[in-house]
């Protein structure tokens, strides 16, 4: 077992797997794998064991195939300019093709400039309508990066990408559908991997009555997994007077409730249905809908990370302080 082991780690100067050369584009390992089948984009390393690896020149290759398939150039094209070295005839396919994007399953790729590779590949999945793999290159980012980063640095500059295709053309909210529906399953998918949170009250989670956002309440539910704190997710649009009735039932560590729509809610409708619980029940609120001056019993968190901070505190002061049950 050893020499095995030693064998992987003194072959790493050879070049990468498959599944991190994948990693690293913000592609699946089938995409490459097809990529080698197809157009002989296949590893050209390999270790003492016999496992093929991407060297630093095979990887430099994928990424100005991936580049030129993110610019709408065909990957069979795209692999055969690569292997063959032709700048020129990547500037005049990338002209021709420019003018005839449109056509295709997704329509033109998202551009998602200053964005990352895991960023392109999302935005190329979704504009494929390939639901399976957004959802994978998501779900990669959760693993490896965490919440955080997977909310501002990929998803972020991809929805917003898609939103303003959206508001300029009107075309495009099939993308948008996809990439809500692979972030919502990716984010279901990794809270139920990661570990059972540290015992006491869970934080309770909602949007307001008119809000049907359920993006930002799964992100958090997944930013408290990570941080050890429980959580229970209700739903979007909830009535105020059932989400009172929810904290008398659960005596929840907090509540946090979402508003993405700005003047869509009213804080002091909130704050009207809340029930009187000793200690009282911290609640954050979130998301544009909410007005700057709120009353004192809310506390208006502008970001994901500022949201999971003010919860995981109240999450602990629960455990330490939590009244027993009459």
């Amino acid at each position: 077992m050893s020499t095995s082991g030693s064998e992987e780690d003194s072959s790493s100067d050879l070049g990468v797997s498959v599944s991190v050369a994948a990693a690293r584009l913000g592609v699946r390992t089938s995409t490459l794998r097809s990529w080698g089948n197809r157009y002989g984009l296949v590893p050209s390393s390999r270790t003492v064991g016999g496992h093929r690896r991407y060297s630093p020149n095979d990887l430099l290759l994928l990424d100005a195939v991936q580049a030129s398939v993110t610019d709408g150039v065909p990957p069979a094209l795209a692999a055969a300019t690569a292997l063959a070295g032709t700048k020129t005839m990547t500037t005049v396919v990338k002209g021709a093709e420019r003018r005839r994007r449109g056509a295709g399953p997704g329509g033109r790729v998202l551009g998602v400039p200053g964005a990352d590779s895991a960023a392109r590949g999302l935005a190329r999945a979704a504009s494929q309508l390939d639901l399976d793999g957004a959802e994978e290159v998501v779900l990669r980012g959760l693993r490896e990066r965490g919440v955080l980063h997977t909310w501002d640095e990929l998803l972020r500059p991809v929805l917003i990408a898609a939103g303003a295709r959206w508001a300029e053309t009107g075309d495009g909210i099939e993308v948008e559908h996809v990439l809500s529906e692979a972030t919502l399953g990716a984010l279901r998918r990794r809270r139920v991997e990661l570990p059972a949170p540290e015992p006491g009250p869970a934080v309770l989670i909602a949007s307001a009555p008119d809000d049907q956002h359920s993006l930002p309440l799964h992100a958090v539910a997944v930013g408290l997994g990570e941080r050890g704190c429980g959580s229970r997710v209700i739903g979007a649009q909830v009535p105020f007077n059932t989400l009172a009735s929810a904290i008398r039932r659960t005596r929840p560590a907090a509540v946090f409730v979402s508003c993405v729509l700005p003047g869509s809610t009213s804080a002091q409708a909130l704050v009207a249905e809340l029930p009187r619980t000793r200690p009282r029940t911290p609640v954050v609120v979130g998301g544009q809908g909410w007005a700057p001056a709120l009353p004192p019993e809310l506390q208006f968190a502008p970001s994901l990370r500022v949201s999971l901070d003010l919860l995981e505190k109240a999450s602990l002061r629960a455990r330490l302080f939590q009244p027993p049950r009459p």
